[in-house]
């Protein structure tokens, strides 16, 4: 099944993406290992994750509407997170994924939200440090990712933050809702491996 998957993301996703895409899948099996999460489920939910990354992201609305995915006023307004909705419903309809939680870590892994089981965290996390990343940072948020994966995920979202800000753009409430959940409620099990 894997090796059938594959062959399709070359085929639908840009080179790089693929690339990307494979550095994922690596980063979240080992992360997997380290937390104590099903290498397999992440492995996978890490391939698919950007499945739909084939798609324009001036296409992807569009897209979603036409596939009746459900897209809230402020995900419309930032475009470059619908991929990460759209994939979840292209993981069902064209890899035929239906293990609901490698599709919720698919859906999540852009913005986050409440109540992130360890897989969406593994997945949101994996995308920012695959071994093929490089941006300001990221070598330290890979130190962190090892340290525990929920002081890790506050730090990225401190710099996407940061980032939207400069930027003057808009920050997705999801994002501002998984840092008040680690706040209030910090997973405390996934931390100090």
């Amino acid at each position: 099944m894997l090796t059938e998957i594959k062959e399709k993301l070359k085929k639908t996703l840009p080179e790089k993406r693929y690339i990307h895409s494979l550095g994922v899948a690596d980063e979240a099996k080992r992360l997997a290992e380290v937390y104590g999460c099903d290498a397999d489920k992440a492995y996978l939910a890490g391939l698919l994750h950007d499945c739909a990354k084939g798609i324009p992201t001036d296409r992807q609305i569009a897209e979603c509407d036409r596939r009746g995915v459900s897209l809230d006023e402020w995900t419309r307004m930032c475009p470059p997170v619908v991929h990460s909705f759209l994939g979840e419903q292209i993981a069902r309809d064209e890899y035929g994924v239906t293990d609901g939680e490698i599709l919720e870590a698919i859906r999540l892994h852009t913005v986050g939200g409440r109540g992130m089981t360890l897989l969406d965290k593994i997945i949101y996390l994996a995308d920012l440090t695959e071994k093929n990343r490089d941006f300001p940072g990221v070598e330290e948020l890979r130190a962190a990712s090892d340290k525990g994966i929920d002081e890790a995920i506050k730090l990225s979202i401190k710099r996407q933050t940061e980032f939207n800000m400069a930027k003057n753009a808009v920050i997705h409430p999801a994002a501002l809702y998984m840092w008040n959940d680690l706040i209030l409620n910090g997973d405390t099990k996934t931390e100090g491996h």
